[in-house]
């Protein structure tokens, strides 16, 4: 298959989608298909362009035996609402120049939300050609702004989901990575597009060193809550640390990524003891981080709803470590961890039941281990054989029905 995979986030950006998308080309080369990747600079998850990167057009590379054309975004310095318009707009106007790969034509195009241009910009790109898409909703981008107030100008939600809803109409086939959302995704799509269930995965080098760790024995910390990725608006880390500080005993919270919210985190936990802030960790010292704290905690923002699930959810289940989970019990991350048992959910307004939560974690290491068993039988259904083959099952049925 001619495959022409289009996402904003590559390798080397870190965090979100950038390695699940830069693991998805690198198994469909490795499959044998012809794959070509269309991205942007590397900016996430500092939203900051490297020097060299300013002011760059178009840059064509070869990636893993791949060809690969980067073209130009905006990247805020600060993302908020109207500047992550602002970007997204940018990158529909640099596809619509730059994404094709003169002389060659694809047999079907990959894509994925968030960037909303990308799945906007499929009914441009290969006008009068009958090509197949497939659309990988990994977060109702849209849906989530709104909720959060982050766009507010009058008229602006109707106009907005009515073209994301257009956007997601250019697919003959949608993935989407939880049941609430495919539920959601259906709901909008009223049965005129494929919908399908299809998780995120834990991607090979991530698999590679849990497997290279799985040895050694785990010997969790005590009181030690871990928490790395996106420091984003919708995650809502400073509400969670708000609370933390009220209640936290003898529990230590070590927090390592970076976004949107970094600066907000950095000013509200100095001088805080409990709580460190640092980097985003490279491989290694992530896994070794889950494998030694008492649970992960992963935070949403109220008011998210059925728009995303955390993909640091993931590799805290391969790794068997227990999930704290502040957000709705209604979201696809708190059905998730009701549904598999393997952590707790607290609503994120909920002091007294995060204390509580706390308190009984520190008395009952047993109920702490039921849950770490249950999480690692959890993770056996993201693993990346399981996943990956699907992708290219789907990617296969659509070319072959255009034929």
């Amino acid at each position: 298959m001619k495959i022409h995979l289009i996402t904003n986030l590559f390798h080397p950006d870190e965090l979100a989608g950038a390695s699940l998308f830069t693991d998805l080309a690198v198994y469909l080369h490795a499959q044998g298909h012809d794959v070509r990747v269309t991205t942007t600079f590397p900016y996430y998850p500092a939203w900051k362009l490297r020097p060299e990167d300013v002011g760059v057009r178009l840059r064509e590379e070869t990636f893993r035996g791949f060809p690969l054309r980067r073209v130009q975004m905006f990247v805020p310095a600060k993302p908020t609402g109207g500047s992550r318009v602002k970007s997204d707009l940018s990158f529909f106007f640099s596809l619509l120049q730059r994404a094709r790969f003169p002389g060659w034509t694809p047999e079907v195009v990959l894509t994925a939300s968030p960037m909303f241009s990308q799945c906007l910009v499929q009914n441009f790109l290969y006008p009068g050609k009958n090509i197949p898409k497939l659309i990988v909703v990994q977060d109702f981008v849209v849906d989530a702004a709104l909720e959060l107030k982050m766009l507010n100008l009058p008229g602006l939600p109707w106009f907005l989901l009515g073209l994301e809803n257009w956007a997601f109409k250019s697919a003959q086939t949608l993935f989407t990575i939880s049941q609430p959302m495919l539920e959601k995704l259906q709901g909008k799509l009223k049965g005129s597009r494929r919908c399908l269930l299809v998780p995120n995965w834990i991607h090979r080098s991530l698999e590679d060193e849990i497997q290279r760790q799985h040895p050694t024995p785990v010997v969790r910390e005590k009181a030690t809550l871990f928490y790395s990725g996106n420091l984003g608006i919708k995650q809502g880390l400073p509400f969670f640390i708000d609370s933390f500080k009220d209640c936290s005993g003898p529990w230590n919270l070590k927090v390592h990524g970076g976004g949107a919210e970094l600066e907000t985190l950095l000013t509200q936990v100095d001088g805080v003891d409990s709580v460190t802030l640092g980097g985003v960790l490279d491989e290694v010292d992530y896994v070794h981080s889950l494998r030694t704290a008492t649970a992960c905690l992963i935070t949403q923002k109220p008011g998210v709803g059925a728009n995303f699930l955390p993909s640091k959810l993931l590799p805290a289940l391969a790794t068997g470590t227990p999930i704290l989970a502040v957000c709705e019990a209604d979201s696809p991350l708190g059905r998730e961890v009701i549904e598999g048992q393997f952590g707790e959910v607290i609503n994120p307004a909920d002091t007294p039941a995060l204390e509580q939560t706390l308190r009984r974690w520190q008395s009952e290491p047993d109920l702490l281990a039921a849950m770490g068993a249950k999480s690692l039988a959890r993770g056996k259904l993201y693993s990346r054989e399981t996943i990956l083959p699907q992708y290219e099952s789907e990617l296969r049925r659509l070319v072959e029905k255009n034929r």
